[in-house]
């Protein structure tokens, strides 16, 4: 017993200790000497908040071209703004209300752009951010740490790239970020103006997407497990404060405002009724395994720095908890196994993060992987082997009851495991082709981030390796989110020198985003059937009135004579890369003049 005394007190530090800082100068001004002080005593928090805010800055936030699917929501706001009409896309599959509303604010004040509505999600995450690392502190994270988290939060390869659209995931993200921050507040604090807080902003999650029903529901649900509800009248006065405004706001919007669920999400419920038993339980097993990989992937940086806190975790002290640890341990390389022998490699579901980096490209050829297999095979190792290290920390956490801030750690788990489970209905329309799409994994990041930190908390981090791996992660997100902006500037800057040079849009591929953003509704709206035979998914659904005579692409296509061939700039390839524009062979005399007379 004396030695595993000693081997705890060694990765253990004593509760309430503080870095020493050093005095500052009396021959300083009082004021001035107090300032430098506060600014030392924070300057984590400052450090990762000031990159957030520099990145901003120093990255094309204002580039005016759509990304992925944003344009759908863009058309809304435009509606909003332009003709004060509220009208939502049938193609939208995210409620949106919220989104909406706070993008026509940005837009009101910086102008109709697809720039200001970037940053309005910009803007929605940093929010996020501080109240990730509000959650932190309230479960008795210290400054630092918490900073760590709120760095892994904003800066995390997924979710980077996709702040820089107007998607509808980083604005569910950022609400959920922030109403678990005031349920976190309520319970802790025993404050029932921080539950209501949370459950106000569980609302506006719900009128964003659908899956802000489950917050307030993970919350509920700990305290079920936890036996914290009794059959009273403060438990009712309790519950009321937890759910009834989200219940009441999601029950007003689809049977009044909605009348029913808009089409598309009644299309992700028709794909789960017409689901076979079979199919159903492979996507269940699938998205177990990469819920599992993309949380070690999520919690990489931290697990770094933490592999001397996983070392002592392993310490168990029951045969029931070594049971769950290798129970869980051989999932998770069970899963890579299965995996594995498929030909899969991380990133598994790649949308906003993929083999040529962050950010969604959506056009024909895009962009190479910017590393070889073997760097890959090394990231589904690592993704894994950190996944496993998170496991073990959680099992020695809650074998240890006398942790501070078990109950605001209780709230977390409850929601990330209604979360975790809120993935699988909407990857149902994708079980059968790429089973889901990492972004639809991103509400389980702010919440294991949390845990992790909580798990932590009493245990030595490795700081350098943590906070060097972080800025490493932070690097290639910002650099990678640099290279997709520009990627895509340069996109639409030739299909619209295409459109001035006399190519109309219904013979003009330029993408998924500029494809759809200029033909989704007349292509609807006079029900025109595909007009090109050799497309893509893009030109198959969203821009059918296409015949893609023109196209521009990240490569030679066959069938096509190559035009013109234009370089842009990507930082995380190794090769110069070009874009390329291309006219179907065969197609007679053309009035177009291109490329255009210098």
């Amino acid at each position: 017993m004396a030695t595993r005394s000693r081997r705890s007190e060694a990765i253990v530090p004593s509760p309430g200790r503080r870095r020493a800082v050093a005095a500052p100068s009396p021959d300083l001004d009082p004021v001035y000497a107090g300032f430098l002080e506060a600014v030392r005593f924070r300057i984590a928090p400052i450090s990762v908040f000031g990159a957030y805010l520099l990145a901003m800055i120093w990255l094309p936030t204002f580039a005016d071209v759509a990304i992925s699917d944003d344009w759908t929501y863009t058309r809304s706001v435009e509606y909003l703004v332009n003709q004060g009409r509220f009208h939502i896309l049938p193609v939208a599959a995210a409620t949106q209300v919220f989104q909406l509303f706070w993008g026509s604010a940005f837009a009101l004040i910086f102008g109709m752009s697809f720039g200001s509505l970037r940053l309005s999600t910009v803007v929605l995450i940093l929010i996020s951010g501080l109240a990730l690392y509000r959650t932190c502190r309230a479960l008795h994270i210290d400054r630092e740490r918490s900073s760590l988290g709120a760095g892994l939060y904003l800066f995390n390869p997924v979710l980077f790239p996709i702040t820089y659209t107007f998607m509808s995931d980083p604005h569910f993200l950022g609400l959920l970020t922030m109403s678990t921050c005031g349920y976190v507040l309520g319970e802790t604090e025993d404050d029932y103006r921080w539950t209501v807080a949370g459950s106000v902003v569980a609302a506006l999650a719900c009128l964003q997407r659908p899956h802000g029903a489950l917050i307030p529901l993970g919350v509920v649900s700990y305290l079920l497990l936890a036996r914290r509800l009794t059959v009273s009248r403060a438990t009712l006065m309790r519950l009321l404060r937890i759910s009834a405004i989200p219940a009441a706001t999601t029950i007003i919007f689809y049977l009044v405002v909605s009348a029913g669920l808009p089409d598309q999400q009644n299309l992700f419920f028709d794909e789960i009724v017409t689901a076979t038993p079979t199919e159903t339980w492979l996507l269940f097993r699938r998205i177990a395994v990469m819920e599992s990989i993309y949380i070690g992937l999520f919690l990489l940086p931290l697990m770094v720095g933490g592999v001397g806190a996983v070392a002592g975790a392993l310490d168990f002290r029951s045969r029931g908890r070594w049971l769950a640890f290798a129970a869980t341990a051989a999932l998770v390389v069970g899963g890579v196994g299965w995996f594995w022998g498929e030909g899969r490699r991380m990133p598994y579901i790649p949308h906003f993060l993929g083999r040529g980096g962050p950010g969604s490209g959506d056009l024909r050829h895009a962009r190479p992987p910017i590393a070889g297999d073997g760097w890959f095979d090394l990231a589904t190792i690592a993704a894994a082997a950190a996944a496993i290290g998170f496991a073990a920390l959680v099992i020695r956490a809650l074998e240890a009851r006398a942790v501070p801030g078990r109950t605001g750690a209780g709230v977390v788990g409850g929601i990330l495991a209604w979360q975790a489970a809120g993935v699988v209905p909407q990857s149902f329309l994708f079980r059968n082709w790429i089973i889901s799409l990492d972004r639809y994994l991103l509400p389980l990041l702010p919440l294991v981030v949390v845990l992790a930190l909580w798990c932590l908390q009493r245990s030595v981090l490795y700081r350098v390796a943590t906070w060097a791996a972080l800025a490493a992660v932070a690097l290639f997100s910002v650099v990678g989110t640099r290279d997709v902006l520009v990627f895509q500037e340069s996109v639409w800057s030739l299909a619209a020198q295409l459109n001035q040079a006399g190519v109309a849009v219904t013979r003009l591929d330029a993408g998924y985003a500029w494809d759809a953003y200029y033909l989704w509704e007349y292509g609807d709206l006079y029900d025109i059937p595909q007009q090109t035979p050799d497309g893509s998914w893009w030109t198959d659904v969203y821009a059918r009135p296409t015949n893609s005579t023109y196209v521009v692409s990240g490569g030679p296509i066959d069938g096509y004579d190559v035009l013109s061939v234009h370089r842009y700039s990507a930082w995380l390839q190794e090769e110069p890369m070009y874009l390329y524009v291309l006219r179907r062979t065969g197609i007679g005399p053309e009035t177009v003049v291109w490329p255009p007379a210098p």
